[in-house]
């Protein structure tokens, strides 16, 4: 019989938490609970106890990916991750991406606390935010890890914006690379204040929610179980 595969992302910040959500269903590995207790995470692979599911440890950015190519049939991640994939364009044929994973299922687990995609920036550059609002005289410059997101979201509000993509130290750009705004992940605020930045518009909450394949879930009267035992458990 083929094992159930779950994509967890691997980093210690959430992975406890994510585990407990299928340990509270009864979906349990001894082994991975020894790997989160000595906070080790050499391997990626653990078997659980009954023997018909199997968890993986994987890059949160890449959960979505593993359920989309049905190379896990569920996987736990949060908004940026699934979203930034979804409208993400593949390289030949410009296609939307996501079309095998179900996100709506199950709930939103609040896992990521208070935080939110926010359009940060300088004080003083707040008006010309606010007037590229109204106006699309000037082409708003966007700094951010999340190119897809943001150029979806800066569309939606009717601003014309050239979208600049960065790895990290997003709070740098307002002030030494001539970026108008950034658009990033805020929980509490306290980078953007220790860099001068305050928060322009609070654009959504991420959530944190469990993917489900498509296919296997057609396919695999298993995966169906499985949901009804995830959405009894308790929280």
């Amino acid at each position: 019989m083929r094992k159930t595969y779950i994509a967890l992302p691997k980093t210690m910040r959430l992975l406890p938490q994510v585990y407990d959500v299928f340990k509270k269903a009864g979906y349990i590995s001894a082994a991975l609970e020894l790997s989160i207790a000595n906070k080790s995470q050499k391997q990626l692979e653990y078997a659980g106890d009954c023997g018909k599911i199997a968890f993986l440890l994987v890059n949160n950015m890449d959960i979505p990916q593993y359920v989309d190519r049905n190379w896990a049939e569920f996987g736990f991640t949060a908004f940026d991750c699934y979203r930034e994939y979804e409208l993400s364009s593949t390289k030949g044929g410009h296609a939307m991406r996501g079309d095998n994973f179900i996100t709506n299922i199950l709930p939103d687990y609040g896992l990521c606390g208070k935080a939110r995609f926010c359009v940060a920036g300088l004080p003083e550059n707040r008006e010309t935010f606010e007037k590229c609002k109204n106006s699309d005289e000037k082409v708003l410059t966007v700094g951010t890890f999340y190119p897809a997101i943001t150029e979806n979201y800066f569309r939606r509000l009717g601003i014309l914006a050239d979208i600049v993509t960065i790895q990290g130290s997003s709070e740098l750009l307002p002030a030494h690379c001539g970026v108008d705004v950034i658009f990033d992940i805020v929980e509490t605020g306290s980078a953007l204040v220790e860099n001068g930045l305050i928060i322009y518009e609070e654009a959504m909450p991420i959530k944190t929610k469990i993917l489900v394949s498509k296919a296997a879930l057609k396919y695999d009267k298993n995966i169906a179980d499985m949901l009804e035992v995830l959405k009894n458990a308790p929280k």
